[in-house]
């Protein structure tokens, strides 16, 4: 199996899980002024990361599947090569934007500990402090989890036939959910996952999301097995399609039934998005031709662009710097009162200064430190 060349539509899919992540915080409580198909993308925009998560896993299949399979790279080489990616740009946020604030009080630690959970990315192994940091820390400490038993699976998957790949996500997966339930069952310990709530577990640890990433592992490797089958490529435009579809009709359930965040009910319909998004994934790369409407769409320009400076994004959206220009600059001084519309431009201030930490931050740093391996 080799790898394909970079795929423009999936980086134009980091753009819109982005934007769902974005505005489910910035003005989901006001949606219901919204009609439910328009609203619902909006209440339930925390499905922008089991978006990501499964995207993050059909990319590394993709990226390393032969090179831990054939023995090209070492681990540690590349586990450096995942820090680069997501430390850099996460520590001058953290630094610049939290630290040297001193805000939003919510974000910062009251100990030392609480400091260094932050720094090494680990704060959502501690349930007093997962929402320490930039609030949406907790999950790149999943991610971060995610990168380290990758290679395992990848090199189980090596040379094994689709089902027999099926077979070790589905194990796998069930196995990361007993553990979670599991920890639930353990005498209680202080601000550990040791004894915590279960709905907590399925929520905000590796051991709720790990579905998420597998079903992402699996439709790369089917998208390497069978990339050059006529018939599954003919039917690319459907199965983006159909994903869509399935994706939505997932959110909208989860808007109706309103389950609480980690319940069953809610982790099932987040998985269901998360596989959506794989077929998605699997379509969009298969469709070489940009055939289809939405392959051509997320592979333009400027949302590929807003893809690569999405992890910006995402880690400032909630901020000082950001806060103070949606409640002040915007609400008081500019005079916008409606919430949507108040989003909608804080979105547009944002965007920029995303762009900014991209350019100057994660773009040169990652450079350069990859010239390290």
């Amino acid at each position: 199996m080799t790898r394909k060349a970079k795929i423009p539509a999936l980086t134009g899919l980091r753009a819109i899980a982005a934007c769902l992540v974005f505005f489910y915080h910035w003005f989901f409580q006001y949606v219901d002024e919204l009609p439910l198909l328009i609203g619902a993308p909006f209440k339930a925009g925390d499905v922008g990361v089991p978006i990501f998560f499964a995207l993050s896993g059909f990319l590394i299949t993709m990226r390393y599947l032969d090179d831990f399979g054939q023995k090209k790279i070492t681990y540690r080489r590349y586990l450096f090569k995942r820090v680069i990616r997501i430390f850099p740009v996460y520590l001058a946020v953290v630094t610049l934007f939290v630290a040297a604030f001193g805000r939003p009080l919510n974000m910062i630690p009251d100990s030392w500990m609480g400091w260094v959970s932050i720094y090494t990315l680990t704060q959502a192994l501690f349930p007093d402090w997962f929402y320490l940091g930039t609030l949406v820390g907790w999950t790149l400490t999943i991610e971060l989890i995610f990168y380290i038993v990758a290679p395992v699976l990848l090199k189980l998957f090596y040379r094994k036939s689709i089902w027999q790949v099926l077979v070790i996500c589905t194990v796998a997966g069930v196995m990361m959910l007993g553990i979670g339930i599991g920890l639930s069952f353990l005498a209680p310990v202080s601000n550990s996952l040791l004894g915590a709530k279960r709905n907590w577990l399925m929520q905000f640890t590796f051991f709720g999301h790990a579905p998420d990433f597998f079903v992402g592992m699996f439709f790369a490797y089917l998208f390497l097995a069978r990339r050059q089958d006529s018939d599954l490529r003919r039917h690319s435009s459907k199965l983006i399609w159909g994903s869509i579809v399935l994706a939505y009709t997932a959110i909208l359930l989860l808007v109706i039934t309103d389950a609480p965040m980690g319940t069953p009910e809610h982790r099932g319909l987040g998985f269901l998005v998360a596989l959506a998004s794989s077929v998605l994934v699997l379509a969009t790369a298969l469709d070489d031709n940009n055939r289809n409407p939405v392959t051509r769409f997320l592979g333009l320009r400027w949302m590929v662009y807003l893809g690569s400076i999405s992890y910006a994004l995402y880690l400032i959206q909630l901020t000082e710097p950001i806060q103070w220009l949606y409640w002040l600059a915007l609400g008081k001084y500019g005079g916008i009162e409606n919430r949507i519309l108040q989003a909608v431009l804080i979105y547009c201030v944002a965007t920029p200064i995303a762009a900014l930490f991209y350019e100057l931050i994660e773009k040169p740093t990652h450079r350069l430190l990859s010239r390290m391996v």
